[in-house]
């Protein structure tokens, strides 16, 4: 599977959640693949490009599923045409396919919006490592991680002036990939914890006496980290009529029109984070991006659109430098970019395949739709 093969195609495969509510972010991110293919004119290498879109959730789930992950990655790394597989877009999902693709050569694994830190960082135990089971790093991201998001929301809680917070999440890598270091970096900048961060039991239609539990607490601002289909509609009605006067708070997994859709009015006033710069907000390179999706598509891209434009360039760039299918050499010339000049500005991968801009975003929910507030840099915990 590593060794070299020229001529013929190069394909790209990607394992989105296609399926359920997050149907519209996954719906901009093939978009922005197909303009960045778009502009490559379908080649690289020497080589036409083919791009295939896979599903990786499930109707009967309603979100990202692991069978049909492992069983995409699977795909994938039995098609020696593939060099690079795009995955995924719910962090969650990605601990299923990175060892396996990790094993087929290796293939180059590529997320715009994975956030949980321990794919490429020490968080649970054993991590990063059990995701490799090879040992060779595979994997990497235009997303930031969740414990600088994290941290960036403290920030933003403390300045409020909170004094009493409540964290929950959905018991996932991704909510408590947030949710733990932000109610770290809260006990740090010396905000109290009501109690330690709670895991919801996800997919409920009623959080009432969590709710009412939680309201008892008093805390005066409540984070949430997890995504919506684990319950974050409803977990916002409830603690919205317990604790009218809280301020509602919680990540980029929030940051999708399916929020405000499954809340409802209770959405409004929400405090949300993102780890990045939304395409609406990018100056340059980026705007002309906007404006040409707009053009093309008839409606705005969601927040990830940007990144997976940038994180298809990262793979160009390793097929022209290679010039050939070897997939560990494609891998390696991936992971090792630098000063790459993209929509998202001029960045690298580090030594883990993290992207190392620390820009990101404070919007609000207003008047049923997502506003921008500001675009900050992440500063150090002092």
């Amino acid at each position: 599977m590593s060794g070299d093969r020229s001529g013929g195609q190069v394909k790209l495969v990607s394992s989105l959640t296609r399926s359920g509510s997050s149907r519209g972010q996954s719906d901009s991110i093939v978009n922005a693949i197909r303009l960045r293919l778009e502009d490559a004119e379908h080649r690289a290498g020497g080589m036409p490009i083919v791009y295939e879109d896979l599903d990786g959730g499930s109707e009967e789930r309603g979100s990202w599923d692991a069978e049909r992950e492992r069983a995409n990655a699977r795909y994938a790394g039995a098609d020696v045409d593939v060099v690079a597989y795009i995955a995924t877009l719910d962090t969650d999902a990605a601990p299923y396919s990175i060892p396996i693709t990790n094993q087929a050569g290796p293939l180059l694994q590529i997320s715009p919006c994975n956030t949980y830190p321990g794919l490429t960082r020490p968080f649970a135990p054993g991590e990063p490592g059990i995701h490799y089971p090879t040992g060779v790093r595979s994997y990497a991201r235009t997303a930031m991680t969740d414990d600088l998001q994290g941290l960036f929301a403290a920030q933003w809680a403390s300045e409020l002036g909170a004094k009493r917070v409540a964290v929950l999440h959905d018991g996932e890598p991704c909510g408590r990939g947030v949710a733990e270091p932000f109610a770290e970096s809260c006990a740090a900048l010396g905000l109290e914890l009501v109690e330690p961060p709670v895991a919801i039991v996800s997919k409920q239609e009623s959080y009432r006496d969590l709710a009412t539990r939680t309201a008892r607490l008093a805390p005066d601002l409540v984070f949430y980290g997890g995504i919506i289909q684990n319950g974050a509609g409803p977990l916002w009605r409830d603690v919205r009529t317990e604790l009218p006067t809280a301020t509602m708070m919680g990540a980029d997994t929030l940051f999708e029109h399916a929020f405000i859709v499954d809340a409802g009015e209770r959405a409004e006033g929400t405090l949300i984070t993102f780890g990045g710069v939304p395409p609406a907000l990018l100056q340059g390179r980026g705007r002309e991006f906007f404006e040409r999706y707009v053009e093309t598509y008839g409606r705005e891209p969601e927040c990830y659109a940007a990144s997976a434009y940038d994180a298809v360039g990262a793979v160009l760039a390793a097929v022209e430098h290679v010039g050939s299918k070897n997939r560990a050499a494609i891998t390696r010339a991936a992971l090792a970019t630098r000063d790459f000049d993209g929509l998202l500005g001029r960045w690298s991968f580090d030594s883990n395949g993290d992207i190392d801009l620390r820009r990101a975003t404070r919007l609000t929910v207003r008047d049923g739709d997502f506003s921008f507030l500001d675009v900050r840099e992440v500063p150090e915990q002092s």
